[in-house]
């Protein structure tokens, strides 16, 4: 049976939206000791650990809190990440492997700290890495391999093949006690923390600029704000003096919520095979436990029609239980260095006082954390051990250069096709598409979106890709650094701080449906 998916993306989290206080933007140029930018996970936890240390502390979001990943995540929290560690073992060595999971093992308990205060739905649960290939191949000694590697730093994981999954397993590693919840109303409880005594909370302030020289003057939508250190805790930096735009493999994936009769399976699953499929359960307002399914990723700006992808979870997840309706649909967007580690630390050598955290993997939940706890340590400091081998500034590990080398051919192959493309004209559009046509005027991108037409440049402004239309999310995706627009071009996220165009030779286009 075909079931309907919901007619637009909104995350399970959502639904605390209407309990939180909203911060305006400043009305006054601001100063602090230290500006973050970004009210996410990363964002809000530095901002908190930092007040807590006396600083006088200002966070500055372009939309509203947790509005990108860390409001549209699983939100797992677990140390048991798919096969992480063993992929970066493989990319870095063995001890950054080890520091990876010390560093998320410093944000859990952080955050699980923080979260039993809070009521944020946060239930432990184990996690489950597992795969349905053949025993003797290479994803199960991988599976194997994490498990042994999770052992070696003194973590109870162990092999397994009952795991409570409707379908044959070939290998898993099952870790206890590690946790799920709802990260909404802990971000708005993180928020509330930092605003008052002489910190302060603003949603709806883009950052346009940032000063080379401490102390910075950061130039935003609503004015202008003066800090001796800059955290810029976004999914990437939007300044791109350190480059790491070309260091990263910009990803977005798929979550559903299903409603299904009979018995659900209570744990934190994750797939090591491809597709990827991540499982679990959470408590919706009504009372009925929900099942999670999320998979499916891409790179951001290509995979067309993205939908499809949504469509493809809620048929997987027929095959095994009985789906009686899509509650929610949504997506996220991700970060993965060419090493799997994350970039902490020093955007670059001429702005020292300007500090990233990003690159999490799909795991920002502890890694978003860990950073915070990296990057205060830094303001205030004090070292962070296991920090030093994800410094920002590092240079790209050889056995990392492969990858490296890919993602960027991957830039350039989406950069001139994006141009030569004729892209040529189609019917009219019907509600919620769009695309791009090629005009005597040039690339415009054209979309239909509550019975308006609306037209804007196709090239994004921060290093001219031709974008996209998403038609999951409503918006228009570039693939080069995957920077991502609203309908009517203003920014969502990524690394661009301008909006789309006007259309060549014309000042914006919104046309009513006739």
């Amino acid at each position: 049976m075909s079931l309907a998916l919901p007619s637009s993306s909104e995350s399970l989290w959502s639904g605390t939206e209407l309990q939180r206080t909203v911060y305006a933007p400043p009305e006054t140029d601001v100063d602090v000791d230290v500006a973050v930018v970004g009210a996410g996970i990363t964002g809000l936890s530095t901002a908190v650990m930092l007040k807590r240390a006396g600083c006088r502390v200002a966070v500055l979001e372009g939309r509203h809190i947790g509005a990108a990943t860390a409001g549209r995540s699983t939100a797992k929290i677990s140390l048991l990440q798919g096969t992480r560690a063993s992929t970066i073992e493989r990319s870095a060595g063995r001890p950054a492997a080890r520091d990876h999971v010390a560093a998320h093992r410093a944000g859990m308990d952080w955050l699980l700290q923080r979260a039993s205060e809070v009521d944020c739905a946060l239930e432990s649960r184990p996690a489950i890495t597992y795969t349905t290939s053949a025993r003797e191949g290479s994803v199960a000694r991988q599976v194997r391999r994490e498990a042994e590697l999770l052992a070696d730093v003194g973590l109870l994981a162990r092999l397994d093949t009952d795991v409570n999954l409707p379908f044959a397993v070939t290998e898993a590693v099952v870790l206890a006690d590690q946790a799920q919840f709802d990260p909404k109303p802990y971000l708005y409880d993180l928020a509330s923390e930092v605003d008052g005594d002489g910190s302060s909370v603003h949603e709806h302030t883009r950052l346009r600029s940032v000063s080379w020289r401490a102390p910075h003057e950061l130039r935003t939508t609503a004015g202008r704000v003066r800090a001796r250190w800059v955290v810029l805790a976004t999914g990437l930096p939007v300044l791109d003096r350190g480059l790491h735009s070309a260091r990263m493999e910009p990803s977005r994936s798929y979550s559903v919520a299903l409603r299904c009769d009979g018995k659900l399976p209570d744990a934190l699953y994750l797939g090591a095979d491809s597709p990827t499929r991540s499982l679990r359960t959470a408590l919706h307002d009504d009372g009925d436990r929900l099942l999670l399914v999320g998979g499916n990723g891409h790179r951001v700006g290509t995979s067309a029609p993205m939908v499809a992808h949504e469509r493809d979870l809620v048929t997987w997840a027929q095959r095994y239980w009985t789906v009686t309706e899509v509650s929610h649909r949504w997506s996220a967007q991700d970060y993965q260095t060419e090493d799997g580690l994350p970039f902490l630390g020093p955007i670059g050598p001429m702005s020292p006082q300007v500090l990233v955290g990003f690159g999490f993997a799909k795991w920002g939940m502890t890694g978003g954390t860990a950073a915070a706890i990296a990057l205060s340590d830094r303001v205030l400091g004090r070292s962070t051990p296991w920090a030093s081998r994800m410094r920002a500034d590092r240079f790209p590990r050889p056995a990392a250069l492969p990858t490296l080398a890919g993602a960027n051919a991957q830039v350039a192959r989406h950069l001139v096709t994006g141009w030569t493309r004729p892209h040529l004209p189609g019917p009219d559009l019907a509600e919620g598409q769009g695309r791009v046509e090629t005009t005597t005027r040039g690339k415009v991108a054209r979309c239909r979106v509550d019975g308006a037409l609306v037209e804007r440049s196709a090239v994004c402004p921060h290093l001219g890709g031709i974008v996209q239309w998403n038609d999951a999310e409503r918006s228009w995706d570039c693939p080069l650094h995957a920077s991502r627009f609203a309908p009517d071009g203003t920014v969502l996220e990524g690394p661009t701080t301008e909006p789309l165009g006007t259309p060549p030779g014309l000042g914006a286009v919104v046309r009513p449906r006739r």
